[in-house]
């Protein structure tokens, strides 16, 4: 086969080219640092690269939900801590007043106190965190309008010594049988809720005289609307109380039935107990047990919120591993090793000086020295 001089230059030129392609390449990843600029560089590396970025998003979208519900289970925390301990003094006042060397006077001093501290109980369910009420949940205000204080309407309000929940009457549930209350509703739509409020009535031979199954169901839609935030995948989790949880507690009555009471309607009675004359020792005796039973319960409620907040420790813990190996993975996806690409970027140097070197040498003579 002839060889012919176009021929040695169009080959040159194509080796040559492609020389130069190789060191383009070599020359991008090594200032950019990844391996490929394109899809059709390396397809595979491109979908483990996406797959990673698309991790970490979620990963940083669920790692903020985590800090913000950490910061209000601990506001939760600090609002179920101080509603204990105003119970606390309540019941180291109740103790107090009902010693027989306490006369009258003393125990309306220590009425007054009990006055403050209901007033207070009240004022700590209404706490708030930024522009949200901590123990109120979801539920849009009711309608008192003596509830409204500087333009805004409180979760709960006092109307006529009646303690009221976004305007429904938590009242109305003092002594009421605990099964009617302690039963989980949840996940029912309202006709299989009222027959299965029924069903306990008849069961269990409850005496309801006085009490409405209807405003029982409604207590029980309320108290579900919580505050919850979406921590992770398919793990939505409540990082506050609804407030009627904390208000309404179980304790038992002289014939030792489990009854549900109101602690604001204790503290109420404690308080009018307290401020009566001739008070007796005997009848504030009587309140100690109630006092107990709102305090254990608050405790259990801050357990609660602790255990909450240790999830949410361990699930925080995990993110950062997560983190860690989806960075990992996505390196190792996209970015280039800087010492491999330095070694090829010379070898390919090296191979088109050479190239360039060889066609100075064939393309230099012309048909003119041949005939020399």
């Amino acid at each position: 086969m002839r060889i012919t001089n176009s021929m040695l230059v169009n080959n040159l030129m194509r080796n040559l080219n492609t020389n130069f392609t190789k060191v383009d390449d070599l020359q991008n990843m090594m200032a950019s640092g990844r391996k490929f600029g394109h899809i059709s560089d390396d397809p595979t590396a491109l979908i483990y690269s996406q797959a990673a970025r698309n991790k970490l998003a979620r990963l940083a979208h669920y790692q903020m939900s985590v800090g913000t519900a950490d910061k209000w289970l601990t506001q939760a925390e600090a609002g179920v801590m101080e509603l204990q301990q105003v119970i606390a003094n309540a019941y180291e006042a109740c103790v107090d007043a009902s010693t027989d060397v306490k006369g009258d006077n003393d125990r309306r001093n220590i009425g007054a106190l009990i006055g403050q501290l209901r007033d207070h109980f009240v004022d700590t369910l209404n706490a708030a965190f930024g522009d949200k009420f901590i123990f109120g949940g979801y539920n849009t205000p009711g309608e008192p309008s003596s509830a409204i204080t500087s333009n805004e309407i409180k979760p709960f309000t006092v109307e006529n010594g009646k303690l009221y929940y976004n305007g429904f009457d938590l009242s109305q549930f003092d002594r009421i049988p605990a099964k009617l209350i302690t039963v989980d509703l949840s996940g029912l739509d309202d006709v299989s809720a009222m027959a299965a409020l029924q069903d306990i009535v008849a069961s269990n031979s409850l005496d309801i005289t006085g009490y409405d199954l209807d405003e029982v169901l409604k207590m029980h839609r309320l108290r579900n609307d919580v505050l919850s935030f979406d921590v992770g995948p398919g793990i939505n989790m409540p990082v506050t109380m609804n407030g009627i949880d904390l208000v309404l507690f179980t304790t038992t009555d002289e014939n030792g039935n489990a009854i549900t009471r109101n602690t604001f309607e204790v503290l109420q009675e404690l308080f009018v107990e307290a401020n009566k004359d001739n008070s007796y020792a005997s009848d504030l005796i009587k309140m100690i047990q109630p006092l107990q039973d709102a305090q254990n319960h608050l405790l259990t409620k801050t357990a609660e919120i602790g255990g909450r907040s240790r999830r949410l420790e361990l699930l925080d813990a995990r993110y950062e591993q997560d983190y860690i190996n989806y960075e990992t993975m996505k390196s190792d996806a996209e970015d280039a090793d800087m010492a491999e690409v330095i070694m090829r970027l010379r070898m390919a140097e090296a191979v088109m000086q050479a190239s360039m070197s060889a066609g100075a040498r064939i393309i230099q003579p012309t048909l003119m020295d041949f005939l020399r």
